[in-house]
């Protein structure tokens, strides 16, 4: 299949809606030149990457398909412990380098915040469907704006033409409304903010609190009083910026001042012991606690991949293991099989550089990533080693994203690939945001460097 009929059929497999649209805004320079979306360049203080001007129109099959494959991958992720350790809590310890066993019992024993996590997947579409490359269970993660940006799309003339002329509704799903549908209905199960009043603490690092008049936390508080009143709450609700070092404890509940908090949303991985006590006690709801950087590691993705053969799970478990998750393994001395030989690992990465990457299992934002096709040979050899000793990356078939067509440069297309960060709420899925890189510019999509920000219209 050549360039154009390659892009064309993904698009195609999107919607009729969003292959129309490209084949429109390819000839278009209303479309092609990037200085007519310069409403797109606006709230620098809420958004942090650059936008892409094309919207993506995904149609009702491709959206149900992107919600099995998350939720599919979030139910496996959450259900490792019993699964592959049996609650064994030596071995989870020692996997997860909890410190010792009674920690882990303590993370791991009901209630743990699994149930109830905000999390964020990164999804590629190949040419054989969605594959999971990373899945964090954390609050921190980009993507929340999408009601934002859509409001600044409407913004763009030609964006507007487009969609009036075509007589749809630009609807999606919202992450920020779906994350306080979310949090609300599990405060009303714990039976917390009874009276009616919901505070909601956002826990950043110590001295990264935001004061309320930031216009992040406006932002919030505004979509939090949005979603109050979208879904026929008879609440009222405050956000507020905080630190642990700005909370207290008083009796069974947490103050931020003379301000009762019935629920921390926290923004990195460290959580107090008596935060913990209040949470396994009901006295308070925490997102998401210790459980996130057990749930959040790449070495996950490693253990799904290893043991979809192992009896451990149904065919149709083992058939959606081998369908989603990507061919991955933890870098450690010993042998692997892989495409029905069995070799040594180091071998393997060596030999066959170009068809895998290694990650560092606990980083972040694209840190410690790198692309065996876009690495020198001596580097790679190097980070072999490094990953050998440290004991905590894995290595993972390298994935190819289908083609798309998106603006790029100042005037002008062209080819792209693009990550899919699907967001999960519980058991609920949550939206989607977008990241799309010209092929170009090889290596993996990262925002911080040539990719932008993308949303989607549900058609």
């Amino acid at each position: 299949m050549d360039g154009d009929a390659a892009w064309r059929a993904t698009h195609k497999d999107f919607s009729e809606l969003d292959l129309r649209f490209r084949e429109m805004a390819k000839e278009s320079p209303d479309f092609l030149d990037r200085a007519r979306f310069h409403a797109l360049d606006h709230n620098s203080e809420i958004l942090k990457y650059r936008l892409q001007p094309w919207l993506t129109f995904i149609g009702r099959a491709k959206l149900e398909e992107l919600k099995r494959v998350s939720l599919g991958v979030h139910r496996l992720l959450r259900s490792l412990r019993e699964r592959i350790f049996r609650d064994d809590w030596a071995k989870v310890a020692d996997f997860y380098r909890l410190g010792s066993p009674v920690v882990a019992e303590i993370v791991c024993s009901s209630p743990t915040g699994a149930d109830t996590t905000i999390s964020r997947g990164d999804l590629i579409d190949t040419a054989s469907g969605f594959k999971c490359i990373e899945f964090n269970c954390q609050p921190n993660l980009g993507g929340w704006d999408v009601n934002v940006i859509l409001g600044m799309h409407r913004s763009v003339p030609a964006t507007t033409q487009f969609i009036a002329g075509e007589g749809i509704e630009v609807t999606t799903t919202d992450p920020t409304l779906e994350m306080f549908r979310h949090v609300f209905s599990d405060l009303r199960k714990k039976g917390l903010a009874a009276d009616g009043q919901v505070a909601i603490g956002f826990v950043a690092n110590p001295g990264w609190e935001a004061p309320d008049s930031h216009p992040r936390m406006a932002h919030f508080q505004r979509e939090m009083n949005r979603a109050i009143e979208t879904l026929g709450l008879d609440v009222s609700g405050r956000i507020v910026s905080c630190s642990y070092r700005t909370l207290e404890q008083r009796g069974e509940a947490v103050y931020q001042g003379g301000l009762r908090l019935d629920a921390l949303v926290e923004l990195f991985f460290e959580t107090p012991p008596y935060i913990y006590r209040l949470f396994k006690r009901g006295r308070l709801a925490l997102y998401n606690g210790p459980i996130s950087a057990l749930l959040s590691t790449k070495r996950n993705l490693a253990l799904l991949s290893q043991h979809a053969a192992s009896g451990i799970y149904s065919a149709a478990e083992r058939a959606f293991i081998e369908a989603h998750i990507p061919w991955s393994r933890l870098v450690v001395p010993g042998a692997v099989d892989y495409e029905g030989e069995t070799r040594q690992l180091v071998d393997l990465l060596t030999v066959r550089q170009d068809r895998f990457v290694l990650k560092e299992a606990e980083s972040f934002g694209g840190k410690d990533v790198l692309l065996g096709r876009a690495t020198p040979v001596e580097v790679w050899r190097q980070a072999i080693d490094t990953a050998l000793a440290a004991g905590s990356w894995i290595a993972q078939e390298v994935q190819e994203s289908r083609p798309y067509l998106y603006q790029s440069g100042d005037h002008g297309c062209s080819l792209h690939d693009m990550v899919w960060g699907p967001f999960v709420f519980g058991d609920q899925y949550g939206g989607v945001v977008l990241r799309m890189q010209p092929k170009a510019s090889g290596g993996a999509v990262n925002l911080s460097l040539t990719a932008t920000e993308g949303v989607v219209v549900e058609v």
